[in-house]
């Protein structure tokens, strides 16, 4: 091999050896460079309080203490954003259509049975219209507390917001308590013989809800029990309280001094 030949071949050894030296630098940058976190394209639960008021709800559940994806939802739904919820029309509930000479009333509600005359059902939904509501503001809830707490992320809407109050509502409790009233500022607990037993105002509750739901004032702890007029309370307090994870934990100690 002469000194041409040993020059050239150890210069495409140098060369090679330096692309190879460039390509580990510039893929092992690359691996440990952070990437850019995909944001969660949300989707939409739609809920209401009462008969008619629209609220959006994460139909997603997310666990609590991940702090990042609340931010997302805040962000992506701060106060004064507009948000296309749908208008739902309620379907015709069928009833049954009385034998010849059946003199009963049917349903009292004066529904019909919209059937044709070959018995096919009632015509098919019409896709559901929008309508453009300005966010008021944003709220978490307890979706799942064992072994995992999950929560949920809801908005609300400006047109909706304090239209629920007065009212009152018919509750079982701890300390006997079996009525609430919840107005514009606070809620009220009372006994049986309308004795006032606890309160909050609304800046100030914090809640937990899961199979009870728990509220806090920052001074003492009632416990409310699943029944029926529960879920209004429960809605009502996910709108216009704070959330903090109390079910399976140490919770506020109870004092005996009320608010």
């Amino acid at each position: 091999m002469n000194q041409d030949e040993l020059f050239g071949g150890l210069l495409a050894i140098f060369v090679l050896a330096v692309i190879a030296i460039g390509a580990i630098v510039v893929f092992g940058d690359l691996s440990i460079r952070p990437r850019p976190r995909r944001l969660p394209l949300w989707q939409y639960t739609h809920r209401v309080i009462g008969r008619d008021q629209p609220f959006v709800t994460s139909s997603g559940s997310f666990p609590a203490n991940e702090q990042r994806l609340w931010e997302l939802w805040v962000e992506s739904h701060k106060p004064g954003k507009l948000v296309a919820v749908p208008v739902e029309e309620q379907a015709p509930t069928p009833v049954a259509v009385p034998a010849e000479g059946d003199t009963g009333s049917g349903d009292e509600t004066g529904a019909r049975d919209e059937t044709g005359d070959d018995g096919s059902s009632a015509k098919p939904a019409e896709p559901a219209e929008t309508r453009q509501l300005r966010v008021s503001r944003v709220s978490r809830e307890l979706r799942s507390v064992y072994p995992l707490a999950l929560v949920g992320f809801n908005a609300y809407f400006e047109d909706y917001e304090k239209s629920e109050f007065p009212v009152g509502l018919i509750v079982r409790g701890s300390d006997g308590v079996a009525m609430m009233t919840l107005t514009a500022d606070d809620v009220v607990a009372f006994d049986e013989r309308g004795r006032r037993l606890w309160s909050s105002r609304w800046e100030r509750l914090i809640f937990s809800n899961a199979h009870d739901l728990l509220l806090y004032n920052g001074h003492t702890q009632i416990r409310i029990d699943d029944e029926d007029q529960r879920d209004l309370v429960e809605a009502l307090v996910v709108k216009y309280g704070r959330l903090e994870q109390m079910h399976f934990l140490p919770g506020p100690l109870r004092r005996d001094t009320e608010d």
